[in-house]
């Protein structure tokens, strides 16, 4: 079963870094990168496995709604 989430990381993310996350949206406010998408139980784990193996600092992870049709949050 698939459900959107929402991982916000602390910084910005450097190319080798980013492109980890080919496929999912990557914004950046006030110093922190979230990355939004869809995941099934075992992609969710294996995004947070990248982020433990880039080293990257994982502020939390958030099972979100999906936006109503036709808008885009």
């Amino acid at each position: 079963m698939l459900a959107r989430y929402e991982l916000h990381i602390a910084g910005r993310l450097d190319e080798t870094a980013a492109a980890a996350f080919a496929g999912l949206e990557v914004t950046v406010r006030d110093s922190v990168t979230t990355i939004r998408g869809e995941f099934d139980q075992a992609s969710l784990h294996g995004a947070l496995e990248r982020i433990r193996v880039l080293g990257l600092d994982l502020i939390e992870a958030l099972r979100v709604r999906a936006p109503p049709a036709g808008r885009a949050d």
